[in-house]
């Protein structure tokens, strides 16, 4: 095909050419014949620089060949390097030209192949008639021609030498040599024609001879439908029948796969959305149930049934977690969070809480668990969920006095996790669907069946596999392994540090702790805004904080941004799902608000994920707890947030400069308190600033200017007013010989016993025992 192409191609049918090298270039691909595809490429590209006038278009495909030839030493590669050459010559980029014409001259003088030098000075010549260097094109042209005459080759490349020579050699007034050259020209061009015309015959001989075959035929198919119509009728009619029943199956098979897939997305949709929205009233119901297990006077029957509900709300709680794993696995949304850590310690650790439930039915429960102190790659989440309902199951299972063994090992990058327990034991139509989503082995079992189906999802996901034999009335086993190198684990993300989980027993002594220390330190409360629009959350979080906060409450993210913005609260609690406004946008819109951006704001949400946590800490949300939470969890953290400001302002008293990025959150607070110091520069000093000019400077109401310093300062505006003017006087007294009676002046205090009263009180000793003990240093 590549020699018909090429026939074509020196016959001037560019396009018949292009047919007949495609042809060529797709075989090649198929067969990964590298070396013809490439050449391929190359003849296409010449056909679109040569016959069809396009050499942008060559361009391109020349730039993506010049790295395939590039130091292959064979002839390809000079003639690549000329044709480019060629190529900005037509498109009037001479540097670029001259540069690769003169590669493929040094190529081919290199390889000493002499034929092949007649298509660079081929080019050359094309280069300086361009440019009015006619001695050179002369020169060029005619060391081109004698190589093509002795060898009798390249007589295509003869035709666009001629003409360029002949126009070289008139532009230098001979006449008689371009008259001879055009000539020649003219004659090679005839002989082209007259071959062209040749094979236009044969190929119409060759039509005519095609269409009499073609007439032959459809005459014997007429005989034989003559013959035979009845039969083809027929035949036609059954065919037809048999296509329109195919197709009409087909379709039916098609809107039915269509209908369950919509379906099949409707449930999971369903579940996700119904599991978030079962968050927020098992929060209503597990934080009275938290509270009232606190009281010390409980009865131990009330004890007992409250301990129930709140075994049932965290098992509540646990199914909604599964489901939306579920959902995300379903999805695809679900991706393996890895983190290098030791699992098999992990897993002995969540083995400790199966103890007490082992130790209720009398329950043997032994383990055998080697290389803890390994670590390995895996997502901590989905090992934890199935090492938990793998425990759980058996714990159910197993009845009382039987016996449990888990086994835990790493081996060829797998963990492999066994639990074997005694009991009924499982049939082969029972092993066949366990794992089925939804599937009980009776309809006596408690339990909603996703259990395992999650277990082998999250498997599956992990790189491994599942499996599950029994014998009837006697044991179950089930045997899990997980692919813990992460090389070989797709869709996967990798976590390389890992905060460490909170101390859940001493956080009640630590909030009453934090809560003494803000109270100590400021003799009001501080204000927390509650931001959420379910009436009994709002109440619940309202009673749980009333005792240590002045809370101020808003329904939506809109009114949630709108009191903010009002009293300049010292901490938010917002829901992230509200009407109007959510949650993302009420952070975003305060953090980036110089009066508020300094509040500290945690979310609640029914959303859990990694993914949504991290969309609200990039928000700028300061930390982020899932529905169901835990009141004292909420509280210290809440109280953490609050002394934490308090520790930044007390930075502030000990710098006798004020330093913005010392006691600042955020940029905005930043810029803020950069703001401060020009004004206090520009106006401290005069005795005549006020509070009023202060906060008309800021483009602050006084209340709000008072409640921003406060929380990065701790100081009200006039006591910073105050405190910035005795800081200035310490550097006055520090670094200069002024009288002492003059310091207060300067600094804007209009009497100077007042001056030295607010010193004293600032730096328990007067401006003249500090300068004295100054002098003394």
């Amino acid at each position: 095909m590549t020699n018909i192409g090429w026939i074509y191609e020196h016959l001037s049918y560019p396009e018949r050419a292009k047919i007949y090298y495609l042809k060529a270039f797709n075989v090649a691909k198929k067969i990964e014949a590298k070396r013809f595809f490439n050449f391929c490429k190359l003849k296409l590209a010449h056909i679109e620089l040569f016959n069809l006038n396009n050499p942008h278009k060559a361009l391109e495909e020349y730039k993506q060949l010049e790295e395939e030839y590039k130091n292959s030493n064979k002839y390809q590669e000079g003639v690549l390097y000329g044709t480019i050459g060629y190529a900005y010559v037509l498109t009037n980029k001479q540097e670029e030209a001259l540069h690769y014409l003169k590669k493929s001259q040094n190529f081919f003088e290199k390889t000493g192949d002499s034929i092949y030098l007649c298509l660079p000075y081929t080019y050359f010549t094309h280069y300086y008639n361009k440019y009015g260097q006619y001695e050179n094109a002369i020169q060029s042209g005619e060391t081109a021609l004698k190589i093509i005459e002795n060898k009798n080759l390249f007589k295509a490349r003869k035709l666009i030498l001629l003409d360029k020579l002949a126009e070289s050699y008139m532009a230098i007034g001979d006449k008689d040599k371009a008259y001879n050259l055009l000539k020649e020209l003219n004659d090679i061009k005839t002989t082209l024609e007259t071959k062209k015309n040749n094979i236009a015959f044969i190929e119409s001989q060759q039509e005519n001879k095609e269409n009499q075959e073609k007439l032959q035929i459809v005459e014997l198919k007429n005989q034989i439908l003559n013959k035979n119509r009845t039969q083809y009728i027929f035949s036609l009619f059954l065919v037809g029948a048999i296509l329109i029943l195919t197709l009409f199956f087909y379709r039916n098979r098609q809107k039915t796969n269509t209908k369950l897939r919509e379906i099949d997305t409707l449930k999971t949709n369903f579940f996700t959305n119904i599991s978030h929205e079962f968050r927020t009233p098992l929060t209503l119901i597990s934080s009275p149930i938290q509270e009232t297990l606190e009281e010390l006077d409980l009865s131990g029957e009330k004890r007992k049934h409250f301990e129930i509900a709140q075994r049932n709300t965290k098992r509540l709680s646990s199914l909604v977690d599964q489901l939306l794993e579920l959902s995300k696995i379903d999805s695809g949304n679900r991706k393996l969070l890895l983190q290098k850590n030791s699992a098999i310690q992990m897993i002995a650790a969540w083995c400790e809480s199966f103890l007490y439930l082992a130790k209720q039915k009398n329950i043997n429960f032994k383990t055998d668990i080697q290389n803890k102190e390994e670590k390995v790659w895996f997502d901590r989440e989905a090992l934890e969920n199935i090492v938990v309902n793998l425990l759980g199951n058996a714990i159910k299972y197993t009845p009382v006095k039987g016996e449990i063994l888990l086994q835990v090992t790493i081996e060829n990058n797998f963990l492999w996790i066994k639990v074997r327990n005694s009991g009924q034991g499982l049939g082969n139509k029972q092993i066949k669907t366990i794992f089925n989503r939804f599937y009980q082995t009776d309809g006596q079992n408690e339990g909603a069946g996703i259990g395992l189906s999650l277990v082998k999802e999250l498997t599956e996901l992990h790189g491994g596999k599942i499996s599950v034999t029994s014998e009837v009335n006697k044991w179950s086993l089930f045997e899990v392994s997980l692919c813990i190198e992460k090389e070989k684990l797709k869709n996967a993300e990798i976590r390389e540090t890992i905060d460490p989980l909170p101390i859940v027993t001493s956080l009640n002594q630590e909030t009453k702790e934090l809560h003494e220390e803000i109270t100590r330190q400021d003799n009001e409360l501080p204000i927390l805004l509650i931001v959420e629009d379910n009436a009994d959350v709002r109440t619940l979080l309202t009673d749980t904080f009333k005792k240590e906060y002045e809370v101020v409450q808003a329904i939506n993210g809109e009114e949630g941004i709108l009191k903010a913005l009002d009293v300049i609260p010292d901490i938010i609690i917002s829901d992230l799902m509200m009407p109007i406004k959510d949650g993302i946008e009420l952070t975003d819109t305060l953090k980036n608000d110089e009066l508020t951006s300094h509040i500290p704001v945690i979310l609640l949400t029914a959303k859990a994920g990694d993914e949504n946590e991290l969309t609200g800490i990039e928000t700028g949300a300061d930390d982020y707890i899932t529905k169901p939470f835990n009141q004292k969890i909420l509280k210290s953290k809440t109280a953490s947030l609050v002394a934490l400001r308090k520790k930044l302002q007390s930075r502030y008293s000990q710098e006798v400069i004020l330093r913005p990025k010392d006691i600042a959150i955020t940029s905005v607070d930043e810029k803020f308190l950069e703001r401060v110091q020009i004004i206090l520069g520009e106006k401290l000093k005069a005795s005549t600033f006020t509070i009023e000019d202060f906060s008309k400077t800021m483009n602050m109401s006084r209340m709000q200017l008072h409640r921003k310093l406060k929380a990065l300062t701790g100081l009200s505006a006039s006591e910073f007013i105050k405190s910035q003017r005795l800081k200035l006087a310490v550097q006055i007294l520090t670094n200069s010989d002024i009288n002492i009676s003059e310091v207060g002046y300067t600094v804007g205090f209009n009497d100077h016993a007042y001056f030295s009263k607010c010193f004293k009180e600032a730096y328990n000793c007067t401006p003249s025992e500090f300068l004295a003990a100054k002098k003394s240093t």
